[in-house]
């Protein structure tokens, strides 16, 4: 066949093929985990259930098999005939099948419509089945959309008129390469396996990216908080507080000076502080979701008031920062604290959970239980788990697609700053992890009266009274847009909800010099998600530029001479961007 590539390839094989075998059998505890155990039940009862109302639907799947029949007998007719004619092409975005070979070579063409064929008649057959509860049916088409994808021709050397000619010119040297990486990850991942994205040495945290000049002026065993450096003559009398999302690191928002949201702000006149949160192992077990607020948000903002004089600022929360924020907030109402936050920004961050979106096929009592105990007995939940879980939400477009490139085309993985930070995981610890999923995903306590009890007292996020702005993307698929709306209509005060274009990242992290993605404005809440964005307004550019004209108000008329770095009680410890955005994922001890 290939005698060049079956030498070489069956040699590296030997040289890996224990060492590959001794981990399979360390890991097979991994491989029959009481999280794996827990999906497999219920996908079972999941299932079940869909045949039990499916045999008392016998019409309308002969409808769908009869549909299906015909077209593919029309895809075999359009093959033996020459007719390049496609009876079913692929989704809109779909990159599997770009490859004009899928559409001139006959027999690759028909491969590829008869997989698309079957993979949308067996999902709309799912879809068909009445009498189905809502939930079942998400996660059994969640789950079967996996399967279906992970066994797309596309990831088969035998099935991939692209991947068969590169192996043939390259005399199979693309699969000795590819399974060099494979093998780096496998030994890099934790118990599942975690594709690389990028080139993982391209970047240097202070050198490459998260560059912007500050100071670290607070630490704690929870966080780092930076003070970044004027750019300006004079500053806005507010200064401003960002609070990251503890699931990953904080440079998402200060990756290069072209794409710096932290650096974009400073130009505009605002005093910006950050904080950077560790990255939790065995040791920080037991931190819990609450002390993100009592030792974490209310920690930095008491640090600020120090160092800058001012009394109240303002503050934006990402994603689960965001919800840290609110909760922050309502915390110091249920205290009766004076009001030290002026107004309050919420990048893509739930509060209603009841609609978390395709992460929704994890939240179930069974599933949530077996993670909890595996958590427990770890320590915290692993951040590569966690990144290879998010990636999987959109599996053709955040992994197979890196795994044919990788591992099959042999490829060298690009350097990309995006993709670098998404690869940088962090763990959760398990207190925190086991309340995000219980307490907030499946049981929606957050905007429950007396639903969450932080620091002693029972929070109430309608007590939150101060301005909110509210900034979602509409193709997000981390925190769907119409969840984030309902977690606004919870909150009280003034409120103000941006939908931008593109997704949980892209869409945030959208500088105005791009002109890339546009937004959504409507001044009136409705009850309905859809029938506020039915009546909202697009407009052209970055929503960045219409945050910082609404956080204007919130800011005296007047500039100040930009503040001190650092105070007497909160002096400087180390330049930007400190020591807690270093860490590498802490490993258990076996």
């Amino acid at each position: 066949m290939f005698p060049h590539l079956l030498s070489d390839y069956l040699v590296k094989l030997h040289e890996s093929n224990q060492q590959w075998w001794d981990d399979f059998e360390a890991n097979k505890a991994a491989v029959q985990s009481p999280l794996n155990k827990a999906l497999q039940e219920v996908n079972f009862e999941d299932t079940t259930k869909l045949f039990e109302q499916a045999v008392n639907q016998p019409a309308a799947l002969l409808e769908l098999q009869s549909n299906w029949w015909e077209q593919q007998l029309q895809i075999w007719q359009n093959v033996v005939l020459g007719n390049s004619e496609q009876v079913v092409e692929a989704e809109r975005g779909d990159k599997r099948f770009s490859d004009q070979s899928w559409q001139n070579e006959a027999m690759f063409s028909f491969i590829k419509q008869s997989y698309l064929l079957f993979s949308k008649t067996y999902l709309d057959t799912i879809d068909s089945i009445e009498g189905l509860d809502e939930k079942s049916k998400e996660r059994i088409t969640f789950f079967s959309r996996q399967a279906i994808n992970a066994l797309s021709p596309s990831n088969f050397i035998a099935t991939n008129p692209e991947l068969l000619k590169l192996t043939l010119e390259q005399n199979g040297q693309n699969l000795i390469s590819g399974m060099e990486q494979l093998k780096e990850d496998i030994d890099s991942s934790a118990d599942i396996l975690k594709v690389r994205m990028t080139n993982n040495n391209a970047f240097r945290l202070g050198d490459d990216i998260a560059t912007t000049a500050g100071d670290v002026v607070f630490k704690n065993e929870l966080f780092e908080l930076i003070q970044y450096r004027p750019l300006t003559e004079q500053v806005n009398s507010t200064p401003l507080l960002i609070v990251p999302p503890f699931i990953n690191k904080y440079y998402i928002l200060d990756l290069t000076e072209r794409n710096s949201l932290v650096k974009w702000l400073l130009e505009q006149g605002h005093s910006v502080f950050m904080m950077s949160w560790r990255n939790p192992g065995v040791e920080q077990s037991k931190v819990e979701f609450g002390d993100y607020v009592t030792e974490g948000v209310a920690k930095a903002v008491t640090a600020i008031e120090d160092i800058t004089g001012q009394e109240q600022i303002n503050a934006a929360g990402y994603c689960i920062g965001g919800t840290v924020l609110a909760s922050t907030i309502a915390y110091y109402a249920a205290k009766r604290m004076k009001k030290r936050i002026k107004s309050a920004t919420f990048f893509t961050t739930l509060l209603d959970f009841s609609q978390p979106g395709e992460v929704g096929a994890y939240i179930n009592d069974t599933v949530i239980g077996a993670i909890e105990a595996q958590n427990n007995v770890k320590g915290y939940m692993d951040g590569r788990s966690l990144s290879v879980t998010f990636s999987l939400l959109r599996e053709n477009s955040l992994y197979w697609n890196y795994y044919v490139d990788n591992y099959l085309k042999g490829g060298s993985p690009v350097d990309f700053d995006l993709l670098y930070w998404n690869s940088d995981s962090t763990n959760v610890s398990a207190a925190c992890h086991n309340f995000l999923l219980r307490e907030l995903y499946l049981e929606n306590k957050l905007v429950r009266d007396k639903g969450v009890k932080i620091g002693g007292v029972w929070i109430d996020l309608n007590k939150i009274k101060i301005p909110s702005y509210f900034i979602s993307t509409k193709e997000d698929h981390i925190a769907l847009w119409q969840g984030t709306y309902r977690g606004a209509l919870n909150t009280g005060g003034n409120k103000t909800f941006v939908l931008g274009e593109s997704g949980h990242i892209a869409g945030i992290v959208n500088h105005p010099a791009k002109k890339k993605y546009g937004y959504w404005l409507n001044d009136n809440l409705d009850d309905s998600a859809d029938e506020w964005f039915n009546n909202a307004e697009h407009k052209e550019g970055s929503w960045w530029t219409h945050w910082d004209q609404w956080l204007g108000q919130y800011n005296a008329d007047e500039k100040v001479e930009p503040f001190r770095v650092g105070s007497e009680n909160y002096p400087v410890l180390t330049d930007a961007p400190g020591d807690y955005v270093k860490q590498v994922l802490p490993i258990a001890e076996s």
